[in-house]
């Protein structure tokens, strides 16, 4: 099983492989925070649709106390960078109602509205037509900044949407030119002064003087969404144009923020932002930017920016694609590693589980020979023990026997030297063999029973109560007990049990048959039983 521990670990190598930390923890805390701000996205927009349901509720109320146009320029402000179509409708419904009522302001009002939902639109001719229309010496405070606003940013658009010299030069002068203007206008050190500077620096290359400006816009914006959400795109791309990509992150996402916080569903900061991080290899979360930002943007219904959207959305999903085709290739190579892995060890545990089953075996079967072993060992103990005390007892009646054999011997040479014929004759009487015999039982009696104390006791133990038999003391046996005390002791023979007891075989084999009829247990199991005590 030497192939276990490679495999096991090129299958860590492939799939532990660390991936590439694109961006810093600081970065990487802002995106998380745009994805939570993304997670509220049905929570902010409901905030505007109610601003938008409360003014058209309040319409009839308006009409009746004469702000009429404020309330529908009010709507026009809701929709602009929310929806395109009705931004539009509400920009000539209030060019209508002002020219209803001949109100120069109110007509110079809508026209810069028409013209700025037109070029959010694209359709940048037409808008400029309108802003051409416009008496700009009729134009003061507000009205002419817009005026100077709208136009900078047509001639922006127009140098974004040609991108070829000499034009696209000459449209940005021209945006620049208004912007000046603009500048002129507007009070020094107002946010809207430090936007435009800002902007200007850009556009004069003067990058990190652009982000100071642009600093001091959002130090004094306040709670304007929509100037902050301008202020941290612009100083992204400063920070692009310095090569600070991570900080260009950071002031897109905070853009994002803004964007989603207002319900901003123009082309925002979420699409630049998208490109960014798919560069850094964020292809997943780029994905969804600009998926989200295409649905912005479809929202928003203008052709132009789908166009915007759609230049850098093939090239992500491409990316994100290859990705997950070697994300794919991946885990085919981890699966197949796994497989071969899974199969070493089920090949590995089934080798095991038979070495293992066959060592269970003989693990049995050497136990079975342990036991049989202990088992013959304590057969040898007892048979041992049996040997050594008949060995001893046979000694000591050996001795007697002859030391009475002397005796006999002396008596009869007496006898016969003295001719008393007669008195040899009374020495030789059958008693006399008989009290030999039962001393010798006797001394049998007592040596088993040395052996095998409680003998008596479990012999009368596989009888019934009246069929149990007592010997005369507790140092004999009866002439049963001493049959199966002889079976115990290892002689099965009945021929060698009759000449030791003096008996016929046939009268042994009687004992024997009668004995285990009466017994209480199977004939079959009555000498195994009497061979366990």
């Amino acid at each position: 099983m030497k192939i276990r521990k490679p495999i096991l670990t090129c299958l860590l190598v492939f799939l532990m492989v660390p991936v590439k930390a694109a961006i810093d923890k600081n970065t990487a805390d802002w995106l998380n925070k745009l994805d939570a701000s993304l997670a509220k996205r049905d929570y902010y927009e409901k905030q505007r649709i109610d601003r938008i349901e409360s003014l058209k509720e309040g319409m009839a109320k308006a009409k009746a106390e004469g702000r009429e146009f404020t309330q529908m320029y009010a709507l026009y402000n809701e929709y602009k960078s929310y929806r395109y179509d009705s931004a539009r409708h509400y920009s000539y419904a209030c060019l209508g109602l002002a020219t209803r009522l001949q109100n120069p302001q109110y007509i110079a009002q809508s026209q810069e509205a028409i013209a700025f939902s037109l070029i959010s639109a694209g359709i940048l001719s037409e808008a400029h037509d309108i802003l051409q229309s416009m008496d700009r010496s009729a134009l003061s405070g507000k009205l002419l900044e817009d005026y100077y606003e709208i136009n900078s940013l047509l001639w922006r658009n127009m140098a974004d949407y040609i991108k070829e010299e000499p034009f696209y030069t000459k449209y940005i002068n021209r945006s620049n030119g208004y912007l000046d203007s603009l500048k002129q206008i507007v009070p020094p050190n107002s946010c809207m002064w430090w936007s435009v500077t800002g902007t200007r620096q850009l556009r004069e290359h003067e990058h990190q003087k652009a982000l100071e400006s642009l600093q001091h816009v959002l130090d004094g914006c306040g709670d304007d969404l929509h100037m902050r959400a301008k202020a941290m795109a612009e100083m992204a791309w400063a920070h692009i144009l310095l090569e600070h990509e991570d900080k260009a992150i950071v002031c897109f996402a905070q853009a994002a923020m803004a964007d989603n916080e207002t319900a901003t569903r123009e082309i925002t900061a979420l699409y630049h932002l998208a490109r960014l991080i798919f560069k850094e290899g964020e292809h997943e979360r780029a994905s969804v930017y600009v998926h989200q930002a295409l649905e912005d943007v479809n929202f928003y219904g203008t052709r132009l920016r789908k166009v915007e959207i759609n230049d850098i959305l093939p090239i992500i999903e491409q990316d994100r694609y290859d990705g997950m085709r070697g994300q794919r290739n991946w885990l085919f190579v981890a699966t197949a590693l796994f497989v071969i892995l899974l199969l070493a060890c089920l090949w590995s545990y089934w080798t095991i589980r038979r070495k293992n089953l066959k060592l269970t075996e003989a693990r049995e079967t050497i136990a079975g020979q342990l036991e049989q072993l202990k088992l013959t060992n304590l057969q040898l103990q007892e048979d041992d023990k049996i040997k050594n005390a008949y060995i001893g007892r046979s000694f000591y009646t050996n001795a007697e026997f002859i030391a009475k054999l002397e005796k006999l011997y002396l008596a009869i040479d007496r006898k016969i030297a003295a001719r008393q014929y007669e008195d040899l004759r009374s020495m030789m009487k059958l008693s006399t063999l008989n009290t030999e015999r039962a001393s010798m039982y006797e001394a049998f009696d007592q040596t088993f029973l040395k052996l095998f104390p409680d003998f008596v006791e479990r012999y009368n133990a596989l009888f019934e109560e009246k069929d149990r038999k007592l010997p005369d003391n507790d140092q004999s046996l009866t002439s049963e007990m001493r049959i199966f005390a002889l079976i115990r002791l290892g002689i099965n023979d009945s021929e060698r049990i009759a000449k030791f007891l003096d008996y016929s075989v046939h009268t042994v084999n009687t004992y024997k048959t009668r004995i285990k009829n009466r017994s209480t247990v199977d004939n079959e199991q009555f000498e195994h039983l009497i061979m366990e005590i």
